[in-house]
């Protein structure tokens, strides 16, 4: 089944959770919570169907749509009822973010907000200012109309799409999206999950509370399926030496580190890689071009960085790092970015086999990050983080996709990737920022000794 036949099913389930809550006569409007004691208990549902969350992510099961390891991610499929919007009744997560962001059919975000944004119901929001305590209260809105200027307060807007320079109706159903990165738990950041609740467009009564389950229907049917330990599996396994060299086109030689606009631009660069005259499309030219997609946030901007075994069997990344929030000497709101991670993923299923985020990839005395990617058996004995290396493991695939993610940058940070205009090289804006990627013999990376800087010198030396 595909993720969008998933998505229509689970708004139908949506539809018939509604019609199973009683609040649909109510005619005043509902108060708001106050409070981190908010007591509303979650619903267990046969198998998590009905949920008003429908998918959490996790590392077997929904691992698709390349996921970042540090984050969890709750999805729900909202019916665009004339007449109404969706009232999101949350508490503020022990986290390093949060954020809600509205897809269109393609799965690119027609519109977000982040934690920093979302006012409180009272006292003041933790993720603005600092020393504040986690577990307030706040209510944000999501309307199935195209968005105004300027928009109103915690509102989000689902009821368009981008299409170039115009935007079209936006059809019956909306996906929401509600992440939270490095949550303190691992999970929901200590707070039950937001209320979803249907009401009238002017908030004058309820039409129906979506019911909260703690475990939803996917990825383990409400809680009663195992874990199958499917990527601690495929991330200790050794790709098969005998298929190493046949060929993967997607992957360029030598490799490139690109900026991810949207769709288009990704599969014009796919198709480049293998044509060997270069494709005479722009993707300028496509209609509903750009704006993301595989369920990307708004917040966060990317980089690729695509390798395969017919190539190498090492691949090493580096870049110099920017601040980010959290980090032991970075004042609150001084950091050049909420956070940042680098992902191993592949580029055919969309998984994540391994991710290292900002706090745990170690520095050089330069400020520079290197992450090295390898089969478990081919890792340099020097690629430790005593060097000042993060290792991750390739996995059972023949391709390899390094995915950087750069969340919140500060609108004073010029180096950030979100700063790149489509068409212009990334080094122009990006500096030693951008991360530049080489393959390495592992005999070359072991001779060349303890330091990052020279290792990746001497493997940049040893490429044909």
């Amino acid at each position: 089944m595909s993720i969008h036949h998933f998505l229509r099913g689970a708004a139908l389930a949506a539809l018939i959770g509604i019609s199973g809550c009683g609040s649909s006569h109510s005619v005043e409007p509902a108060a708001a919570p106050t409070s981190g004691s908010d007591a509303t208990a979650p619903t267990a549902l046969p198998l998590g169907v009905g949920c008003g969350w429908t998918v959490v992510s996790d590392a077997d099961v929904t691992n698709v749509l390349y996921p970042d390891e540090a984050a969890v991610y709750w999805l729900a499929v909202i019916p665009q009822l004339p007449g109404a919007r969706l009232r999101i009744d949350g508490l503020y997560p022990q986290a390093r973010y949060f954020s809600f962001n509205v897809y269109d059919p393609l799965l690119r975000p027609a519109d977000a907000i982040y934690d920093a944004k979302i006012a409180p119901v009272s006292g003041a929001n933790p993720y603005a200012t600092a020393g504040m305590a986690t577990g307030g209260a706040y209510r944000a809105y999501v309307e199935f109309t195209d968005k105004p200027d300027p928009p109103a307060a915690n509102t989000i807007y689902s009821g368009f799409i981008n299409a170039g320079a115009t935007t079209l109706p936006n059809p019956a159903t909306t996906v929401l999206a509600y992440r939270v990165y490095v949550p303190a738990d691992g999970l929901r950041g200590g707070v039950r999950l937001p209320i979803l609740t249907l009401e009238k467009a002017d908030g004058s009564g309820d039409l129906g509370t979506l019911p909260t389950c703690d475990a939803p229907l996917l990825p383990n049917a409400g809680g009663t399926l195992p874990s199958l330990g499917l990527n601690p599996l495929l991330a200790q396994t050794s790709y098969p030496e005998v298929l190493s060299a046949l060929p993967y086109p997607p992957a360029a030689y030598p490799p490139k580190t690109t900026v991810f606009y949207g769709l288009p631009d990704s599969y014009i660069g796919i198709l480049n890689n293998v044509s060997p005259v270069p494709v005479p499309v722009q993707s300028s030219q496509i209609p509903l071009t750009g704006g993301g997609g595989f369920l990307s946030n708004k917040d966060n901007a990317y980089t690729v960085t695509a390798f395969s075994h017919d190539h190498g069997n090492i691949f090493l990344l580096r870049a110099r790092a920017p601040s980010y929030r959290t980090q032991t000497g970075v004042a609150f709101g001084s950091e050049q970015m909420r956070y940042w991670s680098v992902c191993q993923n592949e580029f055919a299923t969309q998984r994540y086999v391994a991710c290292a985020r900002d706090e745990q990839v170690p520095l050089d005395a330069g400020g520079f990050f290197t992450v090295v990617v390898s089969d478990p058996d081919q890792r340099p004995v020097n690629a430790t983080a005593a060097n000042h290396i993060a290792w991750l493991p390739w996995g059972a695939y023949p391709d390899g996709l390094l995915i950087y993610r750069q969340l919140l940058a500060a609108p004073g940070f010029a180096a950030a990737i979100r700063n790149v205009p489509n068409g212009t090289p990334p080094a122009q804006i990006m500096g030693d920022y951008l991360p530049r990627g080489v393959y390495c013999p592992r005999a070359t990376f072991e001779a060349a000794g303890t330091d990052p800087s020279t290792i990746a010198a001497a493997c940049a030396a040893a490429a044909p």
